[in-house]
């Protein structure tokens, strides 16, 4: 009985010193303030993750703010207020052990669930999610960054952890649940043309 009760209190011990690395790399996370000004935030149940604005060129890599904990809107794609084209979202799955993408439960959301995206100051806007797709890292379709057609929205995120990197991306494309029409274009009266949206 002696034997097994010191088994058992080892045991315990085990656990504790495992739990503890996990305890103080969560604690060790960077905070959700990393990247600045906070633009909208991102509900998916009860999980609420702030969005930053982030910069992004053709060619380069999308990278969302150096924390779990935020999401990163591109500033090269359509802002959340477009009636056309395509709105661009990504984060971290993964920051580091212990630190899990805030955002990551979209991952676990069926095709048809719908969550909101409420610019700071603005009426939050409701999305259904229509697909999920993934891919090797850089097999993108253009059709993820459609600058034509209904507004619609592209969740990126990594994915295939494999010997300490990504090799793979994840996308989940929504559209809102009350699409809302792009404006006409004026008539030739000598005014001066519309502008071109944001992201064009």
């Amino acid at each position: 009985m002696r034997h097994i009760r010191t088994l058992m209190a080892l045991a315990v011990l085990a656990g504790m010193m495992a739990a503890a690395p996990a305890a103080q790399a969560r604690a060790n996370c960077p905070p959700p303030s990393v990247g600045g000004r906070t633009v909208a935030w991102i509900s998916v149940g009860d999980t609420r993750v702030p969005v930053k604005a982030i910069d992004f060129r053709r060619g380069q890599a999308l990278h969302p703010p150096d924390t779990n904990q935020a999401a990163g809107l591109s500033r090269g794609h359509a802002p959340l207020s477009a009636t056309i084209g395509t709105t661009v979202i990504s984060w971290h799955v993964r920051y580091g052990v212990g630190c899990d993408g805030s955002l990551n439960p979209v991952l676990d959301e069926p095709i048809g669930a719908t969550f909101t995206v409420r610019p700071v100051g603005k009426p939050a806007r409701e999305y259904r999610i229509t697909a999920r797709h993934t891919v090797m890292k850089g097999a993108y379709r253009a059709a993820w960054f459609r600058q034509q057609g209904p507004h619609q929205l592209a969740l990126f995120t990594c994915a295939g952890l494999r010997g300490g990197k990504f090799r793979k991306t994840t996308v989940i494309l929504a559209e809102p649940v009350t699409q809302e029409q792009p404006p006409q274009p004026q008539a030739a009266t000598g005014a001066s043309p519309p502008a071109t949206p944001a992201g064009q």
